[in-house]
Parts: C-alpha cells; sequence; structure tokens
C-alpha cells in the first residue's frame, strides 16, 4: 500500500463524498425532464379555466371587498404561469427560426432537394407554427389577466369611495337622537340577554377544577405584568448622569423606552385573549368583541410607548426633537387620549354588531367617537405654541431654522379637525370616522419612520467611523479608505432613508382602497421588467446590468495594474509605450463591460443605429469638439507621437507630459503647473517635442571677449571644457563658431551635443562656471556689456522758460 500523508487520509472520505453527491446532483439536473409544448398547453388550459372562474365570479354584484381580495391575490399565480410560459418558449422559437433560416425556403426550380432536407424543413415548420400559437395564447391569457386585474382595482376602488361618501344621519340632526332614544330600551334588553347568555355559558364552561386552573392562569397573567412593569420601570431609567447625550443614544434610548412600554401589556392582553379562548370562555360570537378590545388594548399601549420614547415628556436631555417641556407634555396627552377615544369607539362598535343595533345607533356612536376626538385635537393644538418669540428678544434678532415642520403639521391637523367637523355635521360621518383612524395611523407611521430614519443615519454613520471598532476592521481588514468609508456610511444611510419612505407611503396609502397587494404588483412589474416596444425594461436587468458594468471595471482595473506593475515593466518599452498600452487596455476594457452590460438590459448594437443616426446631428453641431478630442486622443496613443514623459513645447509653455486622457493631456510646467490642453490641439497644431527619437540634444552658449584676446586661443579653451563635461558627447564633437567682430568686442558662439537633453539646464550652468574659471586663469577678458543708451532729455517748466530766455536774448 503507497504511503498517503495523515491529512489526505482523513480528507479522503470527505472528498469522495462530495464526488458522489456533485455526481449525484449531476445526474438529477440531467434527469429532469425539459418542460414540453404538451406542458405548456396544460398549463395555459389551468390558466383559463381559473380566469373563468374569476369572471363568472365578478358577474355577479353581491361580490364583497373581502372576496375581490381574495379574487386579486389568485390573479397573481396566473400571471407568474403564463409568464413562465412566455420565458421558456420565447426561445424555443428563436432556436427553430434560425434553423429555418438555414434550411431556406423550398425552392419551386432548380435541382430537387434531397429529401431528408424536405423533411426536416416541415418538421421544423410544424414546430415553429405549435410554439408560434403557444405564445399568442400565452401573451392573450397575459393581456386578459392583466385586464381582469384592473377591473377588480376599478371595482374595490369604487367600493370604497360608495362606503366612505355615502350619507347619513347628521350628528346634529334631531331625528337621528329620537331614533336612538326610542332604541335605548331595545338595545339594552338585547345587550342584557347576551351578557346573561355569555356569564351562564362562562360558569358551565368554569367548574370547580377548570375555574381554579382560569383563575391561577389569570392571577400569573397579572403578577408577571406587575412584575415585568416594575422591572421596565427600572431599565427604563435613561442615565441620567449623561448630560448631553449624542443623537444616537437618544434614538436608541427613546426605541427601547418605546418597545418596553409597549411590549408588556400587549403581551399580557394577548396571553389574558389565548386563555379565554382555550377555556372556551368565549365563544364565536363573541370573537369580534375580544378582537376590538385586544386591538384597543395594542393601540393605546402603542400610542403611550411612542409618546414616551420620542417626545420624552420627564427627559428633556434625552428628547429626540427640538420641544420645550409643555410642549412635549401636551402632545403626548394628545396622542394618547386620542388613541384612547378611537379605541372605546371601536369596542362600542363591536359591540353593537353583536346586539344589531340599529343604523341610527351605529351613526350616532361613530359620530360621537369622530366628534369627540375632533374637540380634544382642537383644544389641544389651541394650547399648543412651539416656539414663544418673546423668549428671544433678549437674544437680539432670531435666527430662524433651516427646516421647521412643525407650521405645516399644525396646518394639516387643523384641516383634519375641521374635516371632521364639517362632516359629521353634515352627514358624512363614515368619512369623519375614516380622518380619525387615518389621523391616528399616519401619526403612528409618521413616529415610526422618524425614529427608524434617525437610527438609519446617526446608526451607519457612526458604525462607518473609524474610531467605531466596525470602521477599524474594515480599514484594517480590506483596506479601505476612512473618507470612502465615511461617504459609504453616509450612501447607505440614504438609501435606507430612500427604502423606508417607500414603505411608509406603501402603509400610508393602505388604508385608501390601494392595497399592498396592487402596490406590490406595481412594484413587481416595474423590478421585474415591462415592455417598451420589444425592449422589455426591469429594474431588476438594470440592477445586474450595472453590476456586470462594475465588475467588468473592476476586472479592467486589475489587468491594468497587472500589466503596470508586473509584466510591463519586465519588458525592454519605453515608458510612454507602457502607458499607451495601459490606456488602450482600459478603452476595450470599458467598451466590452458596457457592451455586455447594455445586452444584458436587451440594448444591443443594433439598436444603437437609430440613436447613432440621431446623435449623428447632434455630434455635427454640439459634440463636434468633444468627438474630436476623443478620436485625437486614440490618435496620440496609436501613433505615439507625443509619449508620457516626453518634453514638449505648446505655444509659449513647455513641460513634461503627464497624462494623456480620452478629451485632454495633461502637461506639468518646470513652474510645477499643471496645463490642460485639449488633444485636437496636440495632433493639428505644432508641437516641439525634444525626445521624440531620442534624448539627445544642442546646447549653445554665447559669449563675448576682449578685442585683445586671440580667437585661436578662445577657441582651444572652450573647446576643451566642453569636452571636460560628462554629459557632452564626443560624436558630434563640440565646436565654435566665430559670429562678429565689433569695435568693442569678439562674439563666438560654443554649440556641443549633449546626452540627455532634459539636463541642459544643469550643463549650461556648468558649461559657464568653467569657461568664467578658465578664462580667468590664462588671462581671457570678457568683454562688459552693451552700454545702455543714453536717456532722453526731459524738459522742465524752468528749463523751457530759460531756454525761451536765451532764444529772445539771441534775436536781440
Amino acid at each position: 500500500m503507497p504511503f498517503i500523508p495523515s491529512r489526505t487520509r482523513v480528507f479522503a472520505p470527505l472528498l469522495l463524498v462530495l464526488a458522489l453527491a456533485l455526481s449525484s446532483f449531476g445526474a438529477l439536473a440531467q434527469s429532469t425532464p425539459e418542460p414540453t409544448r404538451q406542458n405548456m398547453t396544460q398549463v395555459l388550459d389551468g390558466v383559463r379555466a381559473t380566469l373563468d372562474q374569476v369572471s363568472a365570479t365578478l358577474a355577479r354584484n353581491d361580490v364583497t371587498d373581502q372576496q375581490l381580495l381574495a379574487l386579486r391575490a389568485s390573479l397573481d399565480p396566473l400571471g407568474e404561469r403564463v409568464q413562465t410560459v412566455l420565458d421558456t418558449m420565447s426561445p424555443r422559437l428563436e432556436g427553430v427560426k434560425a434553423r429555418l433560416d438555414q434550411l431556406g425556403p423550398k425552392a419551386d426550380k432548380g435541382p430537387a432537394e434531397e429529401a431528408g432536407v424536405d423533411a426536416e424543413r416541415g418538421e421544423q415548420q410544424k414546430a415553429f407554427n405549435d410554439i408560434d400559437g403557444i405564445l399568442k395564447r400565452a401573451r392573450l391569457l397575459q393581456v386578459e389577466v392583466q385586464q381582469t386585474v384592473d377591473s377588480i382595482v376599478s371595482r374595490r376602488r369604487s367600493q370604497f369611495t360608495g362606503a366612505l361618501f355615502a350619507r347619513s344621519y347628521s350628528i346634529l340632526s334631531p331625528q337621528l337622537w329620537f331614533a336612538v332614544l326610542d332604541e335605548i330600551p331595545q338595545d339594552l334588553r338585547a345587550a342584557g340577554t347576551i351578557w346573561g347568555d355569555w356569564f351562564s355559558a362562562a360558569m358551565r364552561q368554569l367548574n370547580s377544577e377548570r375555574g381554579a386552573i382560569f383563575g391561577g392562569i389569570v392571577a400569573l397573567i397579572a403578577f408577571l405584568y406587575v412584575f415585568v412593569s416594575r422591572i421596565a420601570k427600572r431599565v427604563l431609567r435613561r442615565e441620567p448622569t449623561i448630560a448631553e447625550p449624542s443623537r444616537l443614544q437618544k434614538v436608541l434610548g427613546a426605541l427601547w423606552v418605546a418597545l418596553v412600554s409597549s411590549v408588556v401589556p400587549i403581551v399580557a392582553v394577548l396571553a389574558l385573549g389565548e386563555a379565554l379562548r382555550g377555556f372556551e370562555i368565549v365563544g364565536e360570537r363573541l370573537e369580534p368583541l375580544l378582537k376590538s378590545m385586544t386591538d384597543a388594548v395594542q393601540r393605546i399601549a402603542l400610542a403611550v410607548g411612542i409618546t414616551r420614547g420620542l417626545l420624552a415628556p420627564f427627559r428633556p436631555n434625552w428628547r429626540l426633537v427640538d420641544l420645550s417641556d409643555g410642549v412635549a407634555t401636551r402632545l403626548a396627552a394628545l396622542v394618547v387620549a386620542v388613541a384612547t377615544l378611537l379605541s372605546l369607539t371601536k369596542v362600542v362598535e363591536a359591540a353593537n354588531e353583536l346586539i344589531a343595533v340599529s343604523l341610527p345607533a351605529a351613526v350616532a356612536t361613530r359620530g360621537l367617537g369622530a366628534l369627540a376626538v375632533a374637540l380634544v385635537m382642537g383644544f389641544s393644538l389651541k394650547g399648543i405654541v412651539v416656539r414663544d418669540e418673546s423668549e428671544d428678544e433678549c437674544l437680539g434678532p432670531r435666527v430662524e431654522p433651516a427646516r421647521d415642520w412643525w407650521g405645516p403639521l399644525r396646518l394639516i391637523a387643523w384641516a383634519a379637525v375641521a374635516g371632521i367637523l364639517a362632516s359629521v355635521s353634515i352627514g358624512y360621518v363614515a368619512f369623519g370616522a375614516f380622518i380619525v383612524e387615518q389621523v391616528v395611523w399616519v401619526t403612528f407611521i409618521g413616529a415610526v419612520f422618524y425614529l427608524l430614519t434617525v437610527l438609519a443615519n446617526e446608526g451607519l454613520v457612526t458604525a462607518l467611523r473609524p474610531p467605531a471598532p466596525l470602521a477599524r476592521g474594515l480599514v484594517t481588514s480590506l483596506g479601505m479608505r476612512r473618507d470612502s468609508l465615511e461617504q459609504f456610511g453616509i450612501l447607505l444611510a440614504g438609501v435606507a432613508t430612500v427604502c423606508l419612505m417607500i414603505i411608509g407611503v406603501m402603509l400610508v396609502l393602505a388604508p385608501w382602497g390601494i392595497e399592498s397587494g396592487d402596490m406590490l404588483g406595481n412594484f413587481r412589474a416595474a423590478f421585474f421588467g415591462f415592455k417598451v416596444g420589444d425592449v422589455t425594461i426591469s429594474l431588476s436587468s438594470i440592477v445586474i446590468a450595472i453590476l456586470a458594468f462594475g465588475v467588468g471595471l473592476f476586472l479592467t482595473r486589475t489587468i491594468q495594474r497587472w500589466l503596470e506593475q508586473k509584466l510591463l515593466p519586465q519588458t525592454k518599452l519605453d515608458t510612454g509605450l507602457r502607458n499607451s498600452i495601459r490606456t488602450s487596455v482600459g478603452y476595450l476594457g470599458f467598451i466590452v463591460a458596457a457592451a455586455l452590460s447594455l445586452s444584458y438590459v436587451g440594448l444591443g448594437f443594433e439598436k444603437f443605429a437609430i440613436v447613432a443616426g440621431a446623435l449623428s446631428v447632434g455630434i455635427g453641431f454640439g459634440l463636434q469638439s468633444i468627438v474630436s478630442n476623443f478620436v485625437s486622443g486614440l490618435i496620440l496613443l496609436w501613433e505615439r507621437m507625443i509619449r508620457v514623459g516626453d518634453w514638449v513645447v505648446v505655444g509659449s509653455d513647455q513641460g513634461y507630459v503627464k497624462r494623456i486622457n480620452v478629451r485632454s493631456t495633461e502637461i506639468e510646467t518646470f513652474d510645477r503647473a499643471t496645463m490642460i490642453v485639449p488633444n485636437s490641439n496636440l495632433v493639428t497644431g505644432v508641437v516641439k517635442n525634444w525626445v521624440r527619437g531620442d534624448k539627445l540634444g544642442r546646447i549653445k552658449v554665447p559669449l563675448s571677449v576682449n578685442l585683445v584676446a586671440e580667437p585661436e586661443h578662445v577657441r582651444d579653451v572652450l573647446i576643451e571644457v566642453a569636452k571636460e563635461q560628462e554629459l557632452v558627447v564626443k560624436f558630434p564633437s563640440p565646436s565654435v563658431n566665430f559670429l562678429a567682430m565689433t569695435d568693442k568686442d569678439l562674439q563666438f558662439e560654443l554649440v556641443c551635443f549633449i546626452s540627455d537633453v532634459e539636463k541642459s539646464g544643469r550643463v549650461k550652468s556648468d558649461l559657464h562656471f568653467a569657461i568664467y574659471s578658465r578664462f580667468k586663469s590664462v588671462g581671457i577678458g570678457i568683454a562688459p556689456p552693451a552700454a545702455a543708451p543714453a536717456p532722453p532729455p526731459v524738459f522742465t517748466i524752468g528749463g523751457l522758460e530759460k531756454l525761451g530766455e536765451i532764444i529772445q536774448a539771441a534775436k536781440t
């Protein structure tokens, strides 16, 4: 037996099991039958049958809103099945069509085709007709499903509007109260009968043993409620030692207070309800009343929890919103009062339905509840003053805040009060009660949205700030920069805010007849695709295309870094050619990534033919310079007339080429300034490139000597000094030109070539130092500079008067 390392012996059975599992999955995948045309036809038959049943139900006039909602829910799977058929059969149709195109039409003239070709054409044509028929039927069913959905949505909205704006008794009508007074004795007798029946049934259920157990359970629930409430009060104590908590600490404290304050009573009432149901004390008849009472406790508990958490009436330093103590206390009392009145109204309405009260009694109950809420809101809003301007007079001119939401919120609240009072006064009691429910619901959604938004913004930004442990871990493990991490945190907070806003809008619109199913259907259509002509536009495809484009760019940048750091340095290519290769790879990768992402969306290059034709007009007028610079940049990279690192002269400026971009080229001057030159200027203009072929360059040093100097001696000294310089090449050898002889000096010019023209300034300086030193040692004098011409005479007023006197004396 060959030697096997211990680790191999351990992992060999695991590898064998993994191989068997992969082979079994592969066999399972291969054995999965491909959907056939018969299966797709059966799917469409099932959709047609279900759609006919839904249409038959909709033909009735007594369909309730709950039935319409159930029918609407049953149509979503139908649309998904039809879409599956379309997605499955469309590629097959394209494949059959491609095969038919290869076979071509049957030729009437010419040589006869082989029998196999003709048979294959007939078989493919039959398959094409069958698949095309299935697709046409699926598209027809898809349209019918959408039309049925639209019909259900329209019908539900009509029913909602009719029920909401149905006119009944006015709350101020005497006939209403006379009818209610007449119905009170009968309603009391019915309530007494129901109470007696329930009490008798409850006593029968709670015999000696069951009664003791039930009593023990109720006592245990009460004990746990009191015990947990006391513990919660201790937990709710925000840290008093923190004088100025941060905004993140405030929102975390607010959420914790709201959660603990509301969860304890909600759990207690739910446990009590389950105990009543478990011992069969509450029958099916009293179930709506029990549910209404449970909802009432939950509504009041949530109102108390949110107001204590958000407004913090007794902890002003922990208050998340900028309100005074009096305003916060008054707002908290208002919210709890409105929630309590609405809950009592709902409980009484459930009791009215239980005893089957008349329409006047039901209208009076709902109208009184809405009227009480409006009066409480009006009284509370009248006494709420968010900011007293007299308090700030001693501080000088008041600085207005950047955004004040309290003014618009108070205006909306007063509008709701006016709407409730007007509705119950003119007989639209249902609409007034609906406004009350919307005030409570929108307030709850707004408070939760505000808390979660502040938590998302403060929490994400704080967590991704470098002092935080998460931020330190990301910086050390992933190598992310601190500023980039903070920007990423702000971006995540913005995305979270937008998502919370969308959810909040959906929840606010839910009671207005716009159910979540309809909105989710619209979001699903937007996310998974809707057709515009032949192109399917979907948010999911766009997101995936963006991700694919990002992955393509990441791979391109990775390849560029590999070329720049690994491969190209090992070659003998110069810096300019390396930059051209790297930039060309970047352009190619960008084009490939863009093509792949656009093709995934469904926008192939052939779809851009019309767009390109339209853009050609714009290019001819407005985008001509941009396109010219882009093409010029490509020419610079391919022809390499100018490379990165070259010393170029453009007009009166000169410097080194640092980068060749798509539109322009960056040149760093000798003064360390960056000069941006459009690429078209470099292609069409005159550019001097000192290092185009090589770095060999010529320098000239002009100088003047005294007339007594010997020209041959001067020439020998200059050539000797030039040859002593390290950067001066031997071939071509240095030379001296005798330029001119004047009455004051002899003018010469030293011409020599250096190996690196970029160091010409330093070589000139060294030559000047060496020439001056050598001339001084051999006794050759350097001619002084020519004297500046005398300035023109300046005539003053006194000089002019003196000149006039002289002229006059001469005349005399």
